[in-house]
């Protein structure tokens, strides 16, 4: 067992220290009552907001260790820097009900998925393929066309509206923080924060119990090569995902409860894993949580496709629980498990000359909310049969998740 370098944790208390001075300084509020930590900037936040201009900033970071088993102990700090502006149009430009979004994110550090040797990042916020990125992501436009109907479009990731839930923001780890993960593995069915594509959305709220959405976004063989999201041409060689969903958010016995069920279809020139050539990748996927009680909420969710010769993971369950306020005093805490299984495609295992079976990702966290705009999150994962190999010892990954909205 591997203990974690005390120089990451003094690194986080002491980013958390400074931007709380910081944020005493810039506004003279209570600092344990703000929504973010720079307050209102003297007035000038809320004068922007009424104008129709509202700013966000958020910066994450998380220290993470392997201790034990895996491919090699090590430990590694990432950090993530999330920023731009909400635009209301309608108060900008009378344009009514529409909005804008324009964003950039900036990632830092590294994982030490690379020593864990699984097929998910224990690690959900590092960076592309270097670790240091700053990115380019939103530029979209959301107009509502009435009162049911409303059209997206411009430059942003599936995530932002497919195959996606607030209730999978808990976890470190990549098998479920995100979109449905297996959707994203090796064929790249779908984009993920921070990577934007031009798309257009239809969204359509039958009432408050029923919604469909559809959409279709730009994707090709080479898609997270665009990390930095300055390159917005269209290529001849281009293909399309399209998207559908059906949202239902019922009531059952007295308590809330949601389903989502959708399908993703690609048409694009694949090379499958037998070196054939292919041109087509659908996957069915669903999500349902429900809340017995008012602080504990239940789900499940996981994504299948037939074509294992086209997807590494053509199978992914997903399971979860979160109980708010577990602790008596604690009432804005978070208590979280989770629990992923994937299945690896044969066709995929012979591809690399390996026989695969599985992998599992065991995480139990609790998040500290401190403050509305500070929280800290440690948390443990077991991966099992990391890579689904069998060569590759199960892996203990310990660590801890630093949020902060300024």
């Amino acid at each position: 067992m591997k203990t974690i370098n005390p120089r990451f944790l003094l690194s986080a208390a002491f980013l958390a220290s400074s931007s709380c001075a910081l944020a005493d300084y810039v506004d003279s509020g209570p600092i344990l009552e703000r929504e973010r930590l720079t307050g209102d900037w003297g007035g000038s936040r809320t004068s922007l907001e009424n104008a129709g201009i509202t700013p966000f900033f958020y910066y994450d970071a998380i220290v993470g260790a392997n201790v034990s088993g895996g491919i090699q102990d090590d430990e590694e700090f990432t950090g993530q820097i999330y920023a731009g502006l909400d635009l209301d149009l309608e108060k900008l430009f009378d344009w009514e009900a529409t909005t804008m979004k324009i964003s950039m994110v900036n990632r830092h550090g590294d994982s030490v998925s690379k020593s864990v040797g699984g097929i998910y990042d224990p690690m959900t916020i590092y960076g592309g393929p270097d670790g240091q990125e700053t990115i380019l992501y939103q530029i979209a436009i959301d107009t509502y066309i009435n009162d049911q109907l409303s059209l997206k479009f411009g430059r942003d990731s599936q995530d932002s509206d497919f195959a996606n839930d607030d209730l999978y923001r808990y976890s470190l780890s990549t098998s479920i923080n995100g979109p449905i993960r297996a959707m994203m593995l090796n064929e790249i069915q779908i984009v993920s924060f921070p990577l934007a594509v031009w798309h257009a959305r239809i969204k359509y709220e039958v009432n408050d119990e029923h919604m469909f959405k559809f959409g279709a976004y730009q994707n090709n063989e080479n898609i997270w090569e665009n990390i930095p999201g300055t390159d917005f041409g269209i290529d001849s060689d281009d293909g399309i995902t399209y998207m559908a969903q059906y949202d239902w958010t019922p009531m059952i016995n007295d308590r809330p409860a949601q389903l989502y069920v959708g399908v993703a279809h690609t048409e694009l020139d694949y090379t499958d894993f037998k070196g054939e050539s292919a041109n087509s990748l659908s996957r069915l996927y669903a999500h349902f949580d429900f809340q017995p009680n008012e602080n504990l909420t239940l789900f499940a969710f996981g994504a299948y496709t037939s074509q294992e010769e086209l997807a590494q993971t053509p199978l992914q369950v997903s399971a979860g629980a979160n109980y708010k306020g577990l602790i008596p005093g604690r009432d804005e805490d978070r208590t979280v498990a989770f629990v992923t299984y994937a299945e690896l495609s044969d066709d995929y295992g012979d591809s690399i000359g390996e026989d695969l079976d599985y992998e599992m990702v065991f995480e139990l966290g609790h998040r500290v909310q401190l403050t509305p705009a500070f929280y800290i999150q440690p948390s443990v994962q077991y991966i099992k049969n990391p890579g689904g190999t069998g060569d590759i010892d199960d892996a203990v990954v310990v660590g801890a998740w630093l949020g902060m909205s300024f």
